[in-house]
């Protein structure tokens, strides 16, 4: 199935609402209030239900009342845009009680990583919605959040396209496992949950994409296994180029003598397309944002973005 029409949703402007959801695990309070500081001081307004801090087991409330949360959310007309407290685990099981058609014709912004990247699949796959790769608000958005990574958001988020550009800086160590250059829609997320999405009516449609995978506490054989299982599927057929975050070895992977790096060249170095490694986004300090479902490029060994994923609102 082929990908849906991108939609874009309005660019955001001081002083505009921003929603707060929790559809994965639980977080500390303090955690959300200093990443509330933080939303406030970009000059935006902040609004969560007391039910964000609701638990059940190791998620944050029932699947139903947090699916209702998110759907509240979308067709609330003040909320123009929607960031996640936290990821952990527990979006995959919200999907069946989503209703599509409410989000398609009340598009906005939707912010989160990790474990919420089987909310950007379905938002890209059932929606053809533009989606943000970016921080959380429970512990990324901090006072330790710095200068560059604050400017980025915001281009992206503003719709600034020489503010929402990755500083060359943060691309300074950028590994080329292959060479070349591509353009394509960027799509992508944590890989391990991304890999769930295969065979599901979530899947997101790759062909001609820039595919971002990052991913975080997974063993190198389990990083081999996660690749192997996209290059069986099909899912790399068409992909124009992929990048890769940074993906730091687990405790139990410090005697081998090779990397991350190496497992991605070993599974996919027979692919006929460009290969970065190590951009920061995701899990990792000071993590920049990435619009998925637009255009993107990788030109001399940088990821480029293309075009905004928000439009401009009228006076």
């Amino acid at each position: 199935m082929g990908a849906m029409p991108v939609v874009r949703p309005a660019a955001l402007r001081e002083g505009d609402c921003i929603g707060l959801a929790a559809p994965a695990s639980p977080f500390r309070k303090e955690a959300l209030h200093e990443g509330i500081e933080v939303l406030h001081d970009m000059g935006f307004r902040v609004r969560y239900e007391p039910r964000v801090f609701e638990r059940y087991r190791y998620l944050a409330g029932h699947d139903a009342e947090r699916a209702a949360e998110l759907q509240t959310l979308f067709a609330d007309p003040d909320i123009k845009a929607i960031f996640c407290c936290r990821g952990g685990y527990g979006s995959q099981r919200l999907l069946p009680f989503l209703d599509a058609n409410t989000i398609r014709t009340n598009p906005k912004l939707f912010m989160g990583y990790s474990d919420l990247t089987s909310l950007l699949c379905y938002l890209d796959a059932r929606c053809g919605l533009a989606t943000l790769h970016g921080p959380v608000v429970c512990g990324d958005l901090s006072r330790d959040l710095g200068i560059a990574a604050r400017r980025q958001l915001m281009g992206v988020l503003t719709g600034d396209m020489e503010a929402m550009q990755p500083p060359d800086a943060c691309q300074d160590g950028l590994a080329v496992l292959r060479a070349g250059g591509a353009e394509g829609r960027l799509r992508g997320g944590c890989l391990s949950v991304f890999a769930c999405a295969i065979g599901t009516p979530f899947q997101p449609c790759t062909r001609d994409a820039i595919l971002f995978l990052e991913d975080k506490g997974e063993r190198l054989y389990a990083i081999d296994r996660l690749l192997t299982t996209l290059k069986l599927s099909g899912l790399l057929q068409g992909v124009r180029g992929l990048v890769f975050g940074r993906i730091e070895r687990v405790e139990a992977d410090v005697h081998l003598p090779y990397d991350a790096k190496d497992v991605i060249v070993d599974v996919l170095g027979d692919l006929d397309i460009p290969i970065l490694y190590g951009f920061p986004s995701g899990h990792c300090s000071q993590p920049l944002t990435l619009p998925f479902g637009v255009r993107s490029a990788i030109r001399g060994g940088r990821l480029v973005l293309c075009e905004p994923p928000v439009t401009t609102r009228g006076c």
